[in-house]
């Protein structure tokens, strides 16, 4: 009686997809991965490799609200991603690859990697369909060499109260 109640619960339980460590290249002199309030208005520039055909281009520098975060809720206005920097010496141009939940095909479009200043890669809620839960992960590639790969765990609004809303935002 009791194994058929375990395996009742472990069946009705949701399993959570636990992230990945980050993972770095030698090239890499450090990532910082976060999650942040992205309600502002920011300038677009084509990224044919995306579902929506463009990316976003903050104005300025943007702050993670929740630095060291990788469980995000699903949320309409939050955003989350990866700030990298590269080792002295190092400028690279390459891609950033974000897979959704499931996907084998990323999303994908060009960037550059320095040691001079930030490469910023997010993903920002934009539309309902995008509220997707379970694993997104994001890479950084130069050609056939992969810089960096960071995971976040992307949860319903109600699992993180806290930060869902914080920003203001509803979903």
């Amino acid at each position: 009686m009791l194994r058929g109640l375990i395996l009742a619960l472990t069946v009705a339980l949701p399993l959570r997809a636990e992230p990945a460590p980050p993972q770095a290249a030698s090239e890499v002199a450090y990532l910082k991965l976060g999650i942040f309030c992205a309600l502002q208005a920011m300038d677009q520039r084509p990224a044919p490799g995306t579902l929506s055909g463009w990316i976003h281009v903050p104005d300025g520098p943007i702050d993670f609200h929740w630095p060291d975060a990788r469980v995000v809720p699903a949320v309409l206005g939050l955003a989350f991603g990866v700030k990298s920097r590269m080792v002295p010496g190092v400028f690279a141009s390459g891609e950033m690859r974000v897979y959704r939940p499931g996907a084998t095909t990323p999303e994908t479009w060009d960037t550059t990697f320095s040691d001079t200043g930030e490469q910023f890669g997010f993903f920002r809620f934009d539309r309902e369909d995008e509220l997707l839960p379970g694993l997104w992960r994001f890479e950084a590639w130069e050609g056939e060499t992969r810089l960096y790969s960071a995971e976040f765990e992307v949860v319903p609004a109600a699992a993180l109260p806290e930060i869902a809303q914080a920003c203001g935002a509803t979903s």
